[in-house]
């Protein structure tokens, strides 16, 4: 929550104007407060875990936070038919989880969409891209903030700005150091000059081709595994309270302690001379058991929930003007 200034002028060390972090007492008195819509689009394996690993830290403020769980209408459909579901109970799906067409006619402030188990040469060549696409046309009418995930971030890179995604040879894994490149959403406030993160995935952007487009910014990235958090800073008012309009998260803030480990278990059982993990095994030895050095890294969702509750209008039906451009 924001410290309350008790003053309508500029205090030089908490400004009460153009920041998330203060607000004046005026405006604080006669703040609307309801619970911030949060949808988001699971399109992982095991759901299970990663709405557990998102929860955590969505709920780490003193906001309230209602998720709404929805997944791709040829998923759903599949289940209810009876469709065998290895990472998921099929139950759980259809007590928790609605087909995104179910959604569709509603506004939510912020959206959250996940990555998925794909291993196709080009984001685009994906069976799930048609119905992909179609949610990220509609998050540019139904959402004010939207948060991209590992295959999502690079799903939305290629559907909004063009930028490819190329598979490695080798799937990028393991714990690799980041450095803060920019920051002007402040998404990365409290954070170290340098951070390490989990990554897992086939296919990268090429730093290249994100600096050919200037609404893109490179926030954190990395020597050995590149560009790895990416934002969108919202257009209007230059006064406007900071909070990414998109933000594309290539790397794992969320990831348990043995997040990777399990993971690299499951991969070696399929191909014994599959490699380690980098960097995050001690003395690169499996029989160790890893030490969390990233956890403080999922602030990022929270700084996100902090940002998002200071720029959405209090009547949601108003998405996807921002509140402090309401006027």
């Amino acid at each position: 929550m924001p410290v309350i200034v008790n003053s309508e002028a500029i205090h030089p060390f908490l400004p009460s104007l153009g920041t998330s972090l203060a607000i004046e007492r005026a405006k604080a008195e006669k703040q609307d407060i309801r619970p911030l819509e949060i949808a988001i689009i699971n399109l992982m394996a095991d759901k299970q875990t990663t709405e557990r690993q998102l929860a955590l830290w969505l709920g780490n403020t003193m906001l309230q936070v209602k998720i709404t769980f929805a997944t791709t209408d040829g998923y759903v459909r599949d289940v209810h038919a009876g469709r065998e579901t290895k990472n998921t109970p099929a139950e759980h799906i259809r007590k928790f989880y609605s087909g995104w067409s179910e959604i569709k006619d509603r506004k939510f402030d912020g959206l959250i969409v996940t990555g998925v188990n794909a291993l196709k040469e080009r984001v685009s060549d994906e069976t799930i891209w048609p119905e992909v696409q179609d949610i990220l046309e509609w998050s540019q009418t139904h959402v004010l903030s939207s948060l991209f995930l590992c295959w999502a971030a690079k799903a939305a890179l290629k559907h909004f700005h063009d930028v490819e995604s190329y598979k490695g040879r080798q799937k990028l894994f393991g714990l690799f150091e980041h450095r803060i490149v920019s920051d002007r959403t402040g998404i990365l406030f409290g954070f170290p000059d340098t951070f390490p993160v989990p990554v897992s995935r086939w296919k990268s952007p090429r730093r290249e081709d994100i600096l050919k487009h200037d609404a893109i910014e490179i926030v954190a990235d990395s020597d050995e595994a590149g560009p790895n958090i990416l934002a969108e800073s919202m257009a209007g008012s230059p006064t406007a309270p900071s909070c990414p309009h998109r933000l594309y998260i290539l790397n794992h803030p969320e990831y348990d302690t043995e997040t990777l480990g399990v993971e690299y278990g499951r991969d070696v059982a399929r191909d014994p001379s599959w490699p380690l993990p980098r960097h995050y095994f001690p003395g690169n030895d499996p029989a160790q058991a890893p030490r969390n050095t990233w956890r403080h890294t999922a602030h990022i969702y929270t700084n996100w929930i902090k940002a998002l509750y200071e720029v959405t209008p209090y009547d949601i039906d108003a998405i996807p003007r921002p509140a402090w451009d309401g006027k």
